[in-house]
């Protein structure tokens, strides 16, 4: 089974703001109120993709949820290098849960 592995870096000349813009609409934030009594967690719009984050500005996502992701980056005018992997078994038990057999069967070795 394939994924997609996107690499992306936000320019050095983004304002600190939009940075921090970036970073909330992207990976979401825990909001503090009352002087810390209450907190709550802000969804980002990563959460509602399966995806893998190894380092910081790498993602390895499923195929299928590329475009999306790809076009919110380009949207924060971020540098991207984007690529075709093949997962191994650990990554793809992350990036489809639901499968039968755990993935095993469909990520099989050999000539493709």
């Amino acid at each position: 089974m394939h994924g997609t592995i996107i690499l992306f870096r936000i320019l050095r000349q983004t304002t600190k703001n939009r940075m921090n813009k970036f970073c909330r609409e992207f990976y979401g934030y825990e909001s503090k109120s009352h002087y810390g009594q209450y907190s709550y967690k802000k969804k980002g719009f990563l959460e509602d993709y399966r995806h893998i984050n190894p380092l910081r500005g790498v993602l390895i996502v499923r195929e299928e949820d590329a475009e999306g992701i790809i076009s919110f980056l380009k949207d924060y005018d971020a540098e991207l290098l984007v690529r075709r992997i093949e997962l191994d078994d650990d990554d793809f038990l992350i990036l489809y849960p639901d499968q039968p057999n755990g993935g095993e069967k469909i990520m099989g070795g050999g000539c493709h």
